[in-house]
């Protein structure tokens, strides 16, 4: 990806990352190195650039009585660009002015909070799946936070269950954060390939994070304690991929309003079915039981009404050419029940079909008989040409066909067009 001014800020000396040095600071002082378009340099500074599957600090940098906002941060070979909202000739900003610079705390400690949940929720699995897994990508936001992890086979609920609780405990252990920047040898020597769970980052030094008993090589803002983080929530998991595994958390006040929403869907379904939490789950099974045992009898309904249905229509039937032509309209008539109708028409061999009701639109089933077909009548035509009366579309087989359009003010004349022409198909097999 093409950098703009990637000469200029190739000149600039690498930017002091006081994030490091300082995470739970907010507020900095620093010099502008350079100023392009809606971009800042500074010489060194608070706001945390995108990387890692974090996203970047927002926050505002501060020139005697200009407020700018800062929207994006991005890492270009070691300097730390500052995206600004507003455009170059409102910033008022020159190379050497002293500017003061606030992070968002609010959204810095939220996705410090659920990167350093990754680490913890990655040990808690490695100790509940075992050694073999392996950090295949990690994503953080201000609400919720995702882990793949390779594994060959799906995690179950009772280990989704273990893996929550033991990260609980880290987190309630209010262990120390460590992290060191190593040598990349000595570090390999120390901890293992296993440092590059995240990935390999590049230099010859690399900074070590050390969380519960997960060691990893990683450039993100943290905790400085476990139990900062607060609760851990796990939301939920899918198979990403074939051998990956995707586990969804949320961490701190997001797990807080996680399992509030939560519990507010629960009490909201116990309300509606008016029945205690706790009985929900036989209450669910008992409707959809009954629910299902109603969709069978409403199946045998329709068979029966279908039945009654067409000896009546076929005491109305048109013979023409050696066919007898069906054309009705059936008021309110899902797609479905048109089809048990016109089935049973075309039951008897010369009989022609032609349905429509004025259904979510205008739906339509045209059926023939073996014998109709014969004669030459094909239904996937009728129901073309019908369908395109209507507004709409369809076609199928010889001796079953449906479709629809949008018009119902036209069903009438989709119905006289059809029985038009199966009079021609008639004639033209003659």
């Amino acid at each position: 990806k093409e950098i703009p001014y990637a000469d200029r800020i190739n000149k600039l000396p690498p930017t002091t990352r006081l994030f490091y040095d300082e995470p739970n600071r907010m507020e900095f002082e620093a010099v502008v190195l350079d100023i392009f378009d809606n971009n800042i340099v500074l010489d060194g500074t608070l706001f945390y650039p995108e990387g890692g599957g974090q996203p970047a600090d927002h926050g505002k940098l501060i020139i005697d009585d200009d407020v700018l906002h800062v929207i994006d941060v991005r890492m270009v070979n070691g300097v730390v660009v500052h995206n600004i909202k507003e455009i170059e000739d409102k910033l008022h900003v020159r190379k050497g002015d002293l500017i003061i610079g606030k992070v968002d705390e609010e959204r810095r400690m939220a996705h410090a909070k659920h990167h350093t949940a990754t680490h913890i929720v990655n040990d808690a699995a490695r100790k509940v799946l075992g050694d073999h897994i392996w950090q295949a990508g990690a994503q953080k936001s201000t609400d919720r936070a995702r882990l793949d992890l390779s594994h060959y086979k799906r995690i179950t609920t009772e280990e989704l269950n273990k893996i929550e609780l033991i990260a609980n405990r880290i987190v309630m252990e209010n262990q120390r954060v460590q992290t060191e920047w190593m040598d990349r040898t000595e570090a390999e020597q120390a901890y293992g390939f296993g440092l590059y769970q995240g990935g390999v980052p590049p230099g010859d030094r690399i900074r070590v994070v050390k969380v519960g008993d997960d060691i990893e090589a990683c450039a993100g803002t943290h905790c400085t304690k476990t139990g900062i983080v607060g609760p851990i929530k796990i939301l939920k998991t899918e198979r990403v991929q074939d051998g990956v595994e995707r586990i969804e958390y949320a961490a701190g006040e997001a797990a807080i309003r996680a399992v509030q929403e939560n519990d507010a869907l629960l009490h909201e379904s116990s309300n509606v079915l008016r029945v205690l939490p706790e009985h929900l789950p036989l209450t669910i099974e008992r409707f959809f039981g009954e629910w299902k045992e109603f969709k069978k009898e409403n199946a045998r309904l329709k068979e029966e009404l279908a039945h009654a249905r067409v000896h009546q229509m076929i005491e109305k039937a048109i013979e023409v050419g050696g066919v007898r032509i069906v054309a009705e309209v059936i008021p309110g008539a899902d797609n479905e029940e048109l089809m048990i109708v016109a089935r049973g028409l075309a039951g008897q061999d010369d009989v022609v079909a032609l349905l429509a009701s004025d259904f979510e639109g205008v739906k339509i089933v045209a059926a023939a008989g073996k014998g109709a077909v014969g004669q030459g009548v094909n239904a996937g035509m009728l129901v073309r040409e019908m369908s395109h009366i209507v507004g709409g579309g369809g076609g199928g087989r010889p001796d079953m066909a449906q479709g629809g359009g949008v018009d119902p003010s036209k069903i009438d004349d989709a119905l006289n067009s059809g029985t038009e022409l199966v009079k021609e198909q008639c004639t033209n097999k003659q």
